[in-house]
């Protein structure tokens, strides 16, 4: 497993686990890969990058408020980041969601047509059954999203997640190998 650590004004804002047999350009957007760095274990939520090298702040005090809305980003990337469906990655960025929502009611009003896509790989012809399989797991994939984020504040609402790291440790949906 590889570990990446998502950068912002110098300070790791994310740690990211890329699983073996994968890379990160194939898991997010390029936008998104551009502000990621290959870290070592100890990296965590709150150190310091100065383009070369990472190292422990000296002094750290989160809030409450600093964990929730460390939270929320981390539901945001998660959910935005996209996922693979049946070997196929599908972009989950929020335009794409309207884009496949759109797509979803079009065919809903019209089951007999399909509907074309443009992929990384090329246009696609889907069908209003295909259609509907791809909009109904990417907002299976978005509601997860959400019902972890508001897992996670809960705990963070009991005192039993205290940290960043604590997290990104928690079971956060998966952006790949979604089947329907």
């Amino acid at each position: 497993m590889s570990k990446f650590a998502r950068v912002e004004n110098g300070t790791a804002v994310e740690i990211i686990a890329v699983p073996d047999g994968q890379e990160i350009t194939d898991l997010f957007h390029p936008d998104f890969v551009a502000t990621c760095f290959a870290c070592s274990e100890e990296v965590v939520a709150g150190w310091l990058y100065d383009g070369n090298v990472f190292s422990a702040p000296k002094s750290t005090t989160i809030t409450k408020a600093d964990l929730l809305a460390y939270a929320a980003t981390r539901r945001f990337v998660i959910e935005t980041g996209g996922i693979i469906l049946n070997s196929m990655p599908v972009m989950t960025d929020r335009e794409s969601q309207s884009l496949i929502t759109g797509a979803h009611s079009y065919v809903q009003a019209n089951p007999d047509i399909t509907v074309r896509f443009k992929t990384a790989a090329g246009f696609i012809e889907l069908t209003a059954t295909q259609m509907t399989a791809i909009a109904n797991t990417v907002g299976a994939h978005v509601q997860a999203c959400f019902a972890a984020e508001g897992e996670v504040c809960s705990q963070i609402d009991a005192g039993t997640i205290k940290t960043m790291a604590e997290i990104d440790a928690f079971a956060w949906p998966s952006n790949g190998a979604t089947s329907s």
